[in-house]
């Protein structure tokens, strides 16, 4: 992609709807009117998180039960009228003594509401689709046989053994044992045909938003988790292209001292390598029929993944050990998931603990790392020690002010020292319209920030909603177990932000940066 885009970063599961419509959850129903809302806002891309399936209880899109499958919360519940979407949220509010404006993410609500809606459209559809629909889940189900058929058995399996792990379940399921297997797909058919149907009408759903934005002129971003979960449909498949007796991890860094352990099964690279790398080729191809933009979560990993054995005492190693075997590794595996990008835009999350070797060959290779404003320094620890200007950004670079793993940029700034924040506004060349000492940072700051950084020479330009607005609610912070991570929802629905007055002149400004900055 060439183009220069500014795009905003926000989770499927933040987007809100009024009250009696709201499902706890936002999803696919509601991208339309997100496009609506942020091609006001003159950014063309809207950058989500990963969609996958995630347990029931769980809340990370970065380990999920499938790395493949849309989660079922994110379905829209079609053709109902407004009465009876308001009869279908009500009741489990009023069990749960919940208002719908709850200040975050209600998975629990979205799931029962959602399975309850999905099961009914099945029963409907086995009994009186018509043969038009028929043909399309016909089709869907062949063209995706190579994973949707372990998926949808998984998850049949998972509802009949009470949602245990794949690995307490009997020994020739757990072995994922042909004739096991056969007989479970048999015993259990209607539940694994439904699976299907679901994944269907999610795919058909995704297929007219996804045409929505191309009318529009607009795109779509998504993102590529490194792994699958140890749970997961994709393990339990593919077994043999996993080492389980080892888990991937972070080394320390600015988030842990200790390092991260994410639980994730550590890749077997021989056998993935044996394999063409089968399975994250039939991944890239599925993030290319959903996005125009193909985000790989923590890109380094590829080249070399750091991961801990059982022992929580024992000290991380990566894999492979030396610099020339991880970059040809590296850059074998981008290269797979280029070819199978099928031409849409791959992008990097190069950030963390990144040896210069590993941008260096992103750039070789044509992929755009990150940019975030606050970090990129120039002489780190000497005297001229500096923030690096955006204009220099090359043009292969994804600039923005933060991560969905940061705190939001209001929240950055109160927390530097007056020093620091000097250093800033001169580095980005700022210091007329933001002064060092101004505290809070408020909207003519903030837009201070946001201009200097589209106007860098970079395509693309993805910033966290919150910094647009300079709301201070993070997404997750790293390290950390806590309901508040991936919880976030914005503050107001969708259909109040394109009718609220000042929402309205918040657009107005922020269209007038992305004019004068030629990001149109």
């Amino acid at each position: 992609m060439t183009e220069r885009l500014a795009g905003v970063a926000i989770p499927l599961f933040s987007l809100r709807r009024p009250a009696g419509m709201d499902t706890g959850c936002g999803g696919i129903g509601d991208l339309p009117l997100a496009l609506q809302l942020f091609l006001r806002f003159g950014h063309r891309l809207i950058q989500l998180l990963p969609l996958d399936e995630v347990a029931p209880g769980q809340s990370s899109p970065y380990s999920s039960l499938s790395v493949l499958a849309i989660d079922p919360i994110y379905v829209a519940l079609e053709g109902l009228s407004r009465a009876e979407l308001r009869r279908a949220v009500r009741p489990h509010l009023r069990r749960r003594g919940r208002a719908p404006y709850a200040g975050s993410v209600d998975r629990e609500r979205a799931r029962v509401v959602k399975s309850r809606y999905l099961v009914r459209e099945y029963r409907r559809f086995r009994a009186a689709g018509t043969p038009s629909e028929r043909a399309r889940f016909e089709a869907y189900a062949e063209a995706n046989r190579s994973w949707l058929a372990d998926y949808a058995l998984f998850r049949a399996l998972k509802e009949r053994f009470g949602w245990s792990a794949w690995e307490k379940w009997p020994a020739p399921l757990r072995r994922h044992d042909a004739d096991a297997l056969s007989a479970a797909r048999s015993e259990l058919a209607d539940s694994v045909s439904m699976h299907c149907y679901w994944q269907f009408v999610a795919a058909e759903q995704w297929r007219r938003v996804r045409q929505r934005f191309a009318d529009a002129g607009a795109f779509l971003g998504g993102d590529i988790a490194f792994s699958p979960a140890r749970d997961s449909a994709e393990v339990w498949a593919n077994q043999d292209l996993f080492d389980l007796e080892r888990s991937v991890g972070a080394p320390p860094d600015a988030f842990s001292d200790k390092g991260q352990r994410w639980g994730l099964p550590m890749p077997n690279w021989e056998r993935m390598r044996a394999r063409n790398f089968d399975l994250l080729r039939l991944r890239a191809e599925k993030a290319a029929e959903r996005f125009d933009v193909i985000r790989i979560d923590h890109v380094v990993g590829l080249y070399r993944t750091y991961s801990v054995g059982p022992n929580p005492d024992e000290t991380g190693h990566f894999e492979p050990a030396d610099e020339p075997a991880q970059r040809r590794q590296g850059e074998e595996v981008l290269r797979a998931i280029q070819e199978s990008a099928r031409g849409a835009t791959v992008i990097a999350e190069d950030l963390g603990v990144v040896p210069d070797w590993v941008r260096e060959s992103l750039a070789a290779c044509s992929i755009a790392g990150y940019k975030v404003v606050r970090w990129e320094k120039s002489n780190r620890g000497l005297p001229d020690e500096g923030y690096i200007d955006p204009q220099i950004y090359p043009e292969l670079s994804v600039a923005t002010t933060g991560t969905h793993d940061t705190e939001c940029l209001v929240e950055w700034w109160r927390a530097q020292p007056e020093n620091e924040r000097r250093m800033f506004v001169k580095g980005l060349r700022i210091a007329e319209r933001l002064a060092p000492e101004r505290q809070p940072l408020d909207t003519l700051g903030l837009d201070a920030i946001l201009e200097a950084l589209y106007a860098a020479p970079s395509h693309l330009a993805i910033v966290p909603v919150q910094d647009l607005f300079g709301w201070r609610t993070r997404i997750n912070l790293p390290a950390t177990l806590s309901q508040a991570n991936w919880s976030f929802r914005l503050p107001m629905a969708l259909e109040r932000m394109l009718e609220d007055g000042s929402a309205a002149r918040r657009a107005a400004q922020l269209c007038a940066i992305v004019e004068r900055t030629g990001r149109r």
